[in-house]
């Protein structure tokens, strides 16, 4: 069954969302960012402390030599990530176009220098103004920080995760302290806030399989109330789902109690799209020896990981009808189910050793990277 049409949308867009530790299975806070960008090619870079750069990190960049993040943690289990903003320009602001997009600079060097949400807030009030960014900001720290930053050329909005209610935020490409009715993204964050609300209204919480695999992986539409997978359709128009024909990455890093080693910050990552990409735990004090798929080569400046993720996704989106991309969702489902095979013995293993190194407080660099050295790639 093929339906629908489909209407053009920018694709510097992103689904995110902020979890506390209220509503996660652990307690320990999750951060969540689907990216859309119209780059496709996504590696991971790993820098070392020195100089200018007071933390290690680990970070999404695009593949070739820039000081840009796109989402990523660092040594003192300070994660941020970000979702362009469609409604944040002030009225009157003629800031060129050629000054803006500058996010992923803010991103690297928050991820280089900040420890807390304040140094952050430090830092922003710090740039030069204007600052080229209309975007959300979403950060978490070691301190039980976790926030978004709702920021414009000029000025920034802060929404403390910790105050809400529900326990948890969404942000899509739109700022809710932004011009009323206008951005992107309204059916995806209906979307994801549905799902979440689901899930939570069983009496179950968040954890980082489900945010990959009912989230990033979520074919749900809420303006249609319906998921297309379990209505039986074999192929549909790429619309208002979560993961989009231009989503390039996922990464959904989980932080770290107050007090406890912030070594044990993991950030899982999936180059390419998460409907045929395999998940993978990283970890900032695993430096250069996180697994080379991820990474740039001698060889190649793109990763194996990414490469492979897109070939499949050429599979999945064959069939296209005057503009309109359809998912063929038999072919996705064909590279799935393997694929969720080899990551269910990845998160049985990998917590195993997790939970014991949180016994422990301390990563036990030399199992890492036997792990690493042991993980099977699809």
């Amino acid at each position: 069954m093929i339906v629908g049409l489909i209407i053009p949308c920018k694709t510097n867009c992103c689904t995110t969302a902020i979890f506390s530790g209220k509503v996660t299975q652990d307690g320990r806070p999750i951060i969540w960012k689907n990216r859309d960008s119209s780059f496709e090619q996504n590696r991971v870079e790993y820098v070392s402390s020195g100089g200018p750069v007071k933390y290690s990190f680990i970070y999404v960049s695009n593949s070739f030599p820039s000081a840009e993040a796109w989402s990523g943690v660092n040594s003192a289990g300070f994660s941020i990530m970000n979702s362009v903003s469609y409604n944040m320009r002030k009225e009157g602001d003629t800031t060129a176009g050629n000054e803006m997009d500058k996010e992923g600079f803010v991103m690297y060097d928050a991820l280089a220098t900040c420890e807390t949400l304040l140094e952050f807030e430090e830092m922003l009030d710090g740039l030069s103004k204007p600052m080229g960014i209309e975007a959300n900001f979403g950060v978490i720290d070691a301190y039980g920080g976790a926030a978004y930053y709702e920021v414009n050329n000029f000025t920034w909005q802060k929404y403390d995760i910790n105050d809400t209610p529900e326990g948890y935020l969404i942000r899509s490409n739109y700022s809710f302290s932004g011009r009323e009715g206008e951005g992107q993204g309204y059916v995806r964050y209906d979307n994801a806030k549905d799902i979440i609300n689901d899930r939570l209204k069983e009496g179950k919480k968040i954890d980082t399989r489900f945010v990959m695999d009912s989230l990033s992986r979520n074919f749900y539409q809420s303006e249609l109330g319906i998921n297309p997978i379990s209505r039986g359709f074999d192929f549909y128009v790429d619309k208002d789902f979560i993961p989009r024909r231009s989503t390039v990455s996922v990464s959904i890093v989980q932080g770290v109690n107050p007090g406890e080693d912030r070594s044990l910050a993991v950030m899982w990552c999936a180059l390419g799209y998460p409907p045929v990409s395999q998940i993978v735990p990283l970890m900032v004090c695993a430096g250069k020896v996180i697994p080379a798929d991820m990474r740039a080569t001698e060889k190649n400046v793109n990763s194996a990981a990414c490469i492979r993720a897109l070939k499949r996704k050429k599979e999945v989106f064959k069939i296209n009808n005057d503009g309109a991309a359809y998912v063929d969702f038999r072919q996705m489902q064909l590279y799935l189910a393997p694929i969720s095979s080899v990551e269910d013995k990845i998160y049985h293993d990998f917590f195993e050793m997790l939970d014991y190194w949180r016994e422990c407080d301390r990563v036990d660099t030399g199992q890492l990277e036997g792990f690493y050295e042991d993980i099977e790639i699809r």
